[in-house]
Order: structure tokens, then C-alpha cells, then sequence
């Protein structure tokens, strides 16, 4: 059965280029998707301040009339002790999400570290990860969610913030039969291919804080019977442009990837 989800990064209430157009472009895109779920893969505000972890609320309110929504902090959100507001305001901080009718499941991690651009999953988390992922059965399609990139970033500028762990983690997922990583952080949409798993990167849905040629954005995926294809939106236009499909088949009881296509596209196509 087919399912749509939006994946929606760095939002970044009370940033200075956040605008209020983009963020109602993107309410009306997303309402006339009508996607089954929407991931918001961190970085809601801009400080982790009380009012804008208040604006935040609000937007996942109206998004929340469309379908369900998940949502995992960023590196913008541990500001200022801001987790305690997200924790008051948004929810818990990690998540599992299984659709066996849809085929796949989404587990949702916290990388963000108090007030530091630097992130890392931690020793706990990969324990309940690792338990989390052995528990969903080898035919669905296994994705996970966390804010800071796994892979380095093209067009980003010098490298920084990978995730600090990212080796063990790496590890776990391919050990485990992840299928998709879906991050954020960096501004800049983009998708990779390791051993068989994609990396697919946001860009961010509704500021102009925007590096190079790149424009505001977030990611469509659609999952059917042996196919997913994954989609960017222009905010600002609307426009929508395949950025990757993938042939999937269940081979026994495990889901395989069996061949792909990315379409890396230059921003002037938007």
C-alpha cells in the first residue's frame, strides 16, 4: 500500500532570515500532498528560547491537522537549555514508528549536545537503537532519523559537524539492515548511496539562510510496492523534481534494495 511522507529540516523559528511566507507555502504544499506521516528531522528554532519553541508548537499544531508528526531535536534546539522546552512543548526526544500495512518503520534519535554545533547519538542511544531495530521484522523497510549529517556534504564548505560517532553508528545500521538515514543540519539537500542504505539530506524548509546556489526546501518520499521514489520541493515555488528512485523487493523475509537512480539536480532546474 502506497505511503507519502515529508520530511521537513531546520525550520529555525526566530532566525533572522526565517519567513513567515515560506512557512505558509509549505502548510499549503503540504496540505494538498496529503502525505500518511511527516518527520521533522530537527533544528525548530533558532536559540532554544521559551517563545520560539512557542511559535514551533504552533506550526506542528496546524501540521498536525494534516496527518501525524514526528519530531526529533537539533543542535538550534540544546541552546540555552532548550530540550527542557522541547520535552514540555513537542514531546520525547526519540521515537519509534512501524507501519507494517506501509512496509516500513521509522526510528527517530536525539543528536543534538547543549549548546554546541557539534552532535553524537551516544552510547545509550545506539543500546536502544540496536535493541529497537532488531525487533522490526527483516520485510519492512527500516529508516532512521537524526538531525546532524552521517556523510560529509557537498557544497557545504569546509567539514565540521559530522556526527561523532558516526563510525559506530554506521556500524549498527548496516549490521542491522537500515535501509534509509534521513538528516538535516546543513542546509543543503543532497543523496548518497553506502553499502547498500541512503543517506538523503534536507535542505531547510523555511529560512533563506541558504548556501551557494541552493534554495529553501524539504523532501517528499514515496513508498509503494516494490519502488520508492524521493522527491525535493521548492518552498518557494512549489516546484517538484525527482532527486532519487529505488527498485525494492522483499528476497525471503528481508527487504533489498535492488537498484537505484539519483538525479543530481542544479538549482537553476528549480
Amino acid at each position: 500500500m502506497e505511503r507519502k511522507i515529508i520530511q521537513l529540516s531546520d525550520i529555525h523559528f526566530g532566525e533572522k532570515t526565517f519567513s513567515h511566507d515560506l512557512k505558509n507555502n509549505a502548510l499549503k504544499q503540504i496540505e494538498d500532498e496529503n502525505p500518511d506521516l511527516i518527520i521533522i528531522s530537527g533544528d525548530l528554532t533558532n536559540r532554544g528560547y521559551a517563545h520560539e519553541y512557542s511559535d514551533a508548537s504552533t506550526f506542528l499544531d496546524e501540521l498536525k491537522t494534516v496527518t501525524n508528526v514526528h519530531v526529533i531535536p537539533g543542535n538550534h534546539d540544546a541552546r540555552n537549555v532548550g530540550l527542557v522546552h522541547f520535552e514540555k512543548l513537542i514531546g520525547e526526544r526519540k521515537f519509534l514508528h512501524i507501519d507494517k500495512n506501509g512496509g516500513f518503520a521509522i526510528i527517530g534519535l536525539d543528536s543534538s549536545e547543549p549548546d554546541i554545533n557539534d552532535g553524537q547519538i551516544g552510547i545509550d542511544q545506539m543500546l536502544w537503537l540496536q535493541a529497537e531495530l532488531e525487533k522490526i521484522p527483516d520485510d519492512l523497510c527500516k529508516i532512521v532519523t537524526f538531525h546532524h549529517h552521517l556523510l560529509p556534504i557537498p557544497h557545504t564548505g569546509r567539514e565540521r559537524n559530522i556526527l561523532l560517532d558516526s563510525g559506530d553508528l554506521l556500524r549498527v545500521f548496516i549490521a542491522n539492515g537500515v535501509d534509509f538515514v534521513l538528516n538535516g543540519h546543513k542546509h543543503v539537500p543532497n543523496v548518497w548511496m553506502v553499502e547498500n542504505m541512503v543517506t538523503l539530506n534536507s535542505g531547510t524548509v523555511t529560512t533563506r539562510k541558504l548556501r551557494g546556489e541552493t534554495f529553501p526546501s524539504y523532501n517528499h518520499l514515496i513508498i509503494d510496492e516494490g519502488e520508492i521514489f524521493v522527491n525535493i520541493i521548492n518552498t518557494e515555488t512549489g516546484y517538484k523534481r525527482e532527486l532519487a528512485r529505488y527498485s525494492v523487493q522483499v528476497e525471503g523475509d528481508e527487504y533489498n534494495i535492488c537498484s537505484h537512480k539519483h538525479n543530481f539536480l542544479h538549482p537553476n532546474q528549480f
